[in-house]
């Protein structure tokens, strides 16, 4: 086979020349210059192994594995990652399965409450209710007799899908209000320097009359024990200690949208960016957690509805 220019390789196997790159730069190819030539170019051994790759790829195989069975003459270590895949495959497979199966018995219910009374009457019928009730218990009423064992493991495999949701946002750079805490985080109350620091924040944009100067400001939560909050300002506002005034610099994130119960959404963004093969993690800068609303915090609700987890990234 005759050596290949990028442009050729891209073309034959439909990835682009940017992803050629990032192969190169996790040492699963190399390109070659050939003498009087000004492109650069791959030989037989690395078409071959890019043929692997990209098979590899179309079989879901994360590209730290592919790295290790590249790497690994052992043929034993790629039957055990084709294994874990296979069972990971499997395990969505049974999730899936077992909602499909309670979703057809709610249909079927409702499709024959509905034939009897042509209205919406019907959600409210005791046997409606009591269908929805049983969704707690179904391995009592699930096809196939599930178990809630596996329901389980469908809720733990359908979180893998929520990495689908996630999103690259450029945040500006822009003029902040920031506060940490002087105190420390305790078992006891493991949000003290947050609520510390918050209460700080709320003085801060009561006296100065923030939600009228600048309406539309963001409020932030950062940091790790003690956790701090900061909020957008107008340039010329000034700031007294204990806050202090700073430029954020500002970038790009990925981004995940949650309500105000705490899941595990920072594995959620880090799982995403740890599969990406256009980004990864900046860990020189601060995650950030933005409120969506934040006058809410000001006006007739209590608390925040939704806020934004973004961990900051950077483009491979």
């Amino acid at each position: 086979m005759e050596l290949q220019t990028v442009s050729q390789v891209s073309k034959t196997f439909g990835i682009s020349a940017r992803m050629l790159r990032y192969y190169e730069q996790k040492g699963l190819v190399k390109s070659l210059r050939k003498e009087g030539y000004s492109y650069r170019v791959y030989d037989d051994e690395n078409i071959k192994r890019l043929q692997q790759i990209v098979l590899l790829r179309k079989l879901q195989i994360p590209i730290k594995q592919i790295c290790v069975i590249l790497d690994n003459p052992d043929a034993a270590t790629a039957i055990d990652i084709f294994k874990k895949n296979l069972s990971e495959l499997q395990n969505e497979i049974t999730a899936l399965e077992t909602i499909k199966s309670a979703l057809e018995i709610f249909v079927t219910k409702i499709e024959e409450m509905a034939a009897i009374r042509l209205n919406l009457n019907f959600l409210t019928d005791d046997s409606v209710m009591k269908l929805a009730e049983s969704l707690s218990l179904i391995q009592k009423n699930v096809k196939e007799n599930k178990t809630m064992n596996e329901l389980s493991k469908a809720s733990e495999n359908l979180d893998k899908l929520k990495e689908k949701y996630v999103r690259v946002v450029k945040l500006p750079p822009v003029t902040v209000a920031r506060v940490v805490s002087a105190e420390r985080n305790t078992p006891d109350d493991p949000w003290k320097s947050y609520t510390v620091s918050k209460d700080i924040m709320d003085k801060f944009i009561k006296e100065t009359d923030l939600i009228k100067i600048k309406p539309d400001f963001k409020y932030y939560g950062f940091g790790h024990d003690p956790y701090g909050v900061m909020v957008t300002i107008p340039e010329d506002l000034e700031v007294h200690a204990p806050l202090t005034k700073s430029v954020h610099p500002g970038g790009l994130f990925a981004a995940y949208t949650n309500g105000l119960e705490y899941h595990d959404d920072w594995k959620i963004l880090e799982a995403w960016v740890e599969n990406s093969e256009d980004y990864e993690w900046e860990s020189c800068e601060v995650r950030l957690e933005e409120y969506f609303n934040p006058r809410n915090l000001y006006g007739m609700k209590k608390d925040i509805e939704y806020y934004d987890f973004l961990l900051p990234i950077k483009e491979i």
